[in-house]
């Protein structure tokens, strides 16, 4: 108890402590992966997501195994060397880091959730002013509670990432004792919120499940990551009664390839509606670094082409905001 408290005396409280402008530039969202860390099922789904959208003009079917096995060595990760190279070339400043824990519906990978998160902290030590370590685990599993309790007392790790689609709600009673450890610890909670490749099943995450968490805890900060995905008004509809619910925007990379003024209103409509100090940029990657690279992706932010949709504008100080800013003053890095 003596460490806990420790840890809730240094909050960030950001009266006492404000943030820096234009401080930093922070990716809120990112996986540190290699083979034997995800089941190769789930790879294979997302394999063919992204040929039926490279086919879809002729409908013609391909084999996904080829594609895992191109894409696996440039996904590979687990130390956050090749990351911090990325985050170099595209003045990003720090990212928030974390595993996948999808064991218990598509059978267990080769390497452990316990040894995925105990990694995940080795690669945040390894760069402690530019990566942020989450812990990952579905809160069904045996011992759930005492390793995450572990994973923040003894390897530092700043936060807690749920994946409700490999089964489970997030108001199930099962994830109750970690939030309540959450809020004991003075953590945020990010979920995965929106649509995923098979064998996971998407209506886990909707952003309506996110709400019984969000008025039975109203002092523990949610993240709901990609706004919902297209689901993205239902969330809207969620953080417009409970501001403790915030938003980062991974993972909308496709559609601004593909139909950039519905990201942009997207993006203004989710600022106008909460404010920038509740929205967070995220790439998703290394996975959504494929379709579109961190450093194109932060000028989408930062130097928005909006001849699209000229009716959408940004002021400096959002983009600044939501670049860095409110994910900075959320996690307490005032003085970084």
């Amino acid at each position: 108890m003596q460490k806990t408290q420790r840890m809730q005396n240094t909050r960030f409280d950001p009266i006492k402590d404000p943030i820096k402008e234009g401080a930093m530039k922070i990716d809120s969202h990112f996986h540190l992966v290699d083979r034997g860390w995800v089941h190769d099922d789930f790879f294979i789904g997302m394999a063919r997501v992204v040929l039926a959208g490279a086919t879809k003009l002729t409908g013609d079917r391909a084999d996904p195994v080829p594609v895992v096995e191109n894409l696996l060595p440039v996904l590979a990760d687990t130390t956050g060397e090749k990351l911090v190279a990325d985050m170099d070339a595209a003045g990003v400043e720090m990212s928030c880091v974390f595993a996948l824990d999808y064991g218990l519906l598509t059978g267990e990978p080769g390497v452990s959730i316990e040894e995925q998160n105990r990694q995940v902290s080795e690669a945040a030590t390894r760069f402690p002013d530019r990566l942020i370590g989450f812990f990952t685990i579905d809160p069904r599993r045996p011992g759930a509670l005492e390793l995450f309790r572990r994973g923040i007392e003894e390897w530092g790790l700043k936060g807690l990432k749920l994946h409700p689609c490999s089964g489970y709600y997030p108001h199930q009673e099962e994830c109750y004792p970690l939030y309540e450890a959450c809020v004991e610890y003075g953590i945020p909670v990010l979920f995965h919120t929106g649509s995923q490749p098979a064998p996971l099943k998407s209506r886990f995450a909707r952003p309506e499940y996110v709400d019984d968490v969000a008025a039975d805890f109203p002092e523990l900060p949610l993240i709901m990551a990609h706004v919902g995905s297209a689901w993205w008004t239902e969330a809207l509809l969620v953080a417009g009664m409970k501001p403790n619910v915030y938003f980062d925007f991974s993972a909308w990379q496709i559609t601004f390839n593909e139909h950039p003024a519905d990201f942009y209103r997207m993006l203004r409509r989710i600022i106008d509606d909460v404010g920038p100090w509740r929205v967070f940029f995220g790439t998703d990657g290394p996975y959504l670094n494929l379709v579109c690279p961190l450093d194109r992706w932060v000028a989408a932010v930062m130097d928005p082409d909006l001849s699209s949709c000229p009716e959408v504008s940004f002021t400096e100080e959002e983009k600044r905001i939501i670049m860095g800013d409110a994910f900075a003053r959320l996690m307490g890095l005032g003085s970084v």
